[in-house]
């Protein structure tokens, strides 16, 4: 019998990040669900660490991106001073500076019977998910019980070759009242095939700075939001309950300029962030089993975009393109009323 089928890897991080942060990604790409859950049987926390980073970084970009499309606050609908808008942002995050390898020599795990487990791993570049689509070769799995054999296991190739992470993201807005409006996205719990179930909160303010200077040439405002994420297991699953809980907040200031002549307006801002995530998963050997959290902070702090909307009836259309540790491109669609 495989080693690899006398794991049983109760660690749904990847999966679940994976299915968020490059749900549209090229056919053929991402691997399936057996595979995803056999990636992470075999590592420890510091290897896990490690390989994932990259996903958390990339779904921190995703999330904290598209939170605007214009500064002018009221006036962009059919009814003055009142907006409605209902649409979607689709965003992604660039994986050409995502870190693809690392190394690392040893993991050590304490067992809940107390024992200590030993992963030594091979010497030289270790994948991360973005990293090589080939094993780095083999680990070895030692009890600190010498009467305990040894077990040797293949480590986890790169799951994923795509130079962009895609997410789509449904929000709706609402204004305004003495200059402020807000924004909702909102994902219901929902389950994914064999992965499990996700479900997505966000709100936004945003209020007007432009309304207290009289014939200002441009429009400005400033936004606060705040995200919530929640992963859990599917009901079949060895790890039915929540195993992620991810959260962000985004601190921005916008500016806007519309073309007189023509339904276009051009957009930027500057952006201060932060998106963090809390793992907890129960990693099992023959030697015994291990209850393991640690704690995930995305590289994205600050954030400067630009861009543009065009308006034709209903439908506002805009893209824009961020600078950051994760650079984004976004695009969104959606009907103003």
């Amino acid at each position: 019998m495989p080693l690899s089928d006398m794991h049983s890897a109760r660690y749904s991080l990847l999966p679940f990040l994976l299915v968020l942060a490059v749900l549209t990604a090229t056919p053929g790409q991402a691997q399936n669900a057996d595979e995803l859950g056999d990636a992470l049987s075999t590592i420890g926390q510091q290897y896990a660490d490690n390989y994932t980073q990259p996903v958390t970084d990339a779904l921190g970009a995703n999330l904290n991106a598209g939170l605007f499309r214009t500064a002018e606050v009221g006036g962009e609908g059919l009814i003055p001073v009142v907006d409605v808008y209902v649409g979607v942002a689709g965003t992604g995050a660039l994986t050409a500076g995502s870190k693809t390898a690392f190394q690392l020599s040893q993991d050590q795990i304490q067992t809940d019977d107390g024992r200590t487990l030993t992963i030594t791993y091979p010497e030289g570049d270790l994948p991360t998910i973005f990293g090589e689509e080939t094993s780095p070769g083999e680990a070895v799995i030692s009890d600190d019980d010498p009467l305990t054999p040894d077990e040797t296991v293949e480590l986890p190739p790169g799951l994923l070759n795509t130079p962009i992470a895609p997410l789509a993201i449904p929000q709706v807005g609402a204004g305004t009242v003495f200059g402020t409006d807000a924004q909702l996205r909102f994902l219901p719990e929902t389950s994914i095939s064999d992965y499990g179930s996700v479900s997505l909160f966000g709100l936004s303010v945003r209020h007007s700075l432009s309304q207290y200077i009289p014939l200002s040439p441009v429009n400005l405002a400033v936004q606060g939001t705040w995200q919530s994420l929640s992963l859990s297991g599917a009901e079949d699953s060895s790890n039915p309950g929540q195993i992620v809980d991810a959260s962000g907040w985004a601190l921005n200031a916008q500016v806007s300029k519309s073309v007189p002549v023509a339904p276009i307006t051009f957009y930027g801002g500057l952006q201060y962030e932060s998106f963090g995530v809390d793992v907890g998963y129960t990693f099992q050997t023959d030697a015994g089993t291990s209850t393991v959290a640690f704690e995930q902070d995305a590289s994205n702090s600050v954030r400067a975009l630009a861009g543009v909307s065009v308006t034709l009836a209903l439908l506002q259309i805009n893209v824009d393109y961020a600078l950051s540790n994760n650079n984004t491109v976004t695009a969104g669609v959606g009907l103003t009323l």
